[in-house]
Parts: C-alpha cells; sequence; structure tokens
C-alpha cells in the first residue's frame, strides 16, 4: 500500500507531466513558469527558485542539505555552474575554470 510520500511523488510526477503537455499543445501561458524559473535562475534568487518550483518545500530541503561552495554558484556545479559563467561573461569579466 502506498504511503504519503509515495501519494505526493506521484501527484507531482502527474503535475510535471501535465506542464508538458501543457506545452506541447501550445496553451498560452504554459511556459510562463518555465519562463520565471529560468529568470530566477539566471539571477541566482533561491528564494524565488524556491517559490515558483513544483515542490519549492523538497526544492529548499535539498538546497539546505548541500549548500553551495561559493556565494554565485549552485550546490550541484561549483566553479563550473553555467550561471555563474554566463553572468560573469555578461558581466564582462574573465571566467577561468580550470585555474
Amino acid at each position: 500500500m502506498p504511503n504519503e510520500s509515495d501519494v505526493k511523488e506521484g501527484i507531482i510526477a502527474s503535475k510535471i507531466a501535465a506542464h508538458a503537455a501543457d506545452i506541447a499543445k501550445g496553451i498560452p501561458g504554459a511556459r510562463n513558469a518555465d519562463n520565471q524559473m529560468a529568470e530566477a535562475r539566471h539571477k541566482l534568487d533561491w528564494e524565488e527558485m524556491f517559490r515558483i518550483a513544483i515542490d519549492g518545500k523538497k526544492a529548499r530541503e535539498y538546497f539546505e542539505s548541500t549548500p553551495p561552495t561559493e556565494p554565485d554558484t549552485c550546490s550541484m556545479c561549483g566553479k563550473m555552474c553555467a550561471m555563474r559563467t554566463t553572468n560573469r561573461i555578461l558581466e564582462g569579466k574573465t571566467v577561468e575554470l580550470f585555474l
């Protein structure tokens, strides 16, 4: 018998699938949350990302369990963070990944 966590994960998977279907069908506004998330990622605005996320609580828990090692990166990529690199290039800074 499924537990509460299994049911929650199933609901989240259904929401993701429905969202993808809405985008595929060309439903007006279906990409709005994706665009908002992209903007928040560009700014590395974690609070906004948690707010927009389908499961913001889980995203926050993961983030807090493995915080970034540098302030302008994510916990997954460190110096190789695509957002960090993009932001630095857009600011006209030199990007050196292999030092």
